[in-house]
């Protein structure tokens, strides 16, 4: 499996979803390293999530909840 590609946006969004008390613009190059494995595995995880979603969007919770899985 390849590393999916890291943008400046996700490492944002990885920043302030993991509550890192250094401004963006401040942290050393071993923190933003960090940072860059934690937006990786964020990334895979969306990745991972989004293949197992429906296409046609949402299912019936209905159906769902009456063990019926035939789509």
């Amino acid at each position: 499996m390849r590393k999916p590609a890291i943008t400046d946006a996700d490492l944002r969004r990885a920043h302030r979803a993991l509550r890192i008390a250094t401004p963006f613009d401040a942290m050393s190059d071993l923190l933003r390293t960090a940072l860059a494995a934690a937006a990786r595995a964020m990334a895979s995880r969306e990745q991972q999530l989004a293949a197992r979603r429906p296409v046609g969007g949402t299912s019936d919770l209905k159906r769902r909840a009456a063990g019926d899985f035939d789509d």
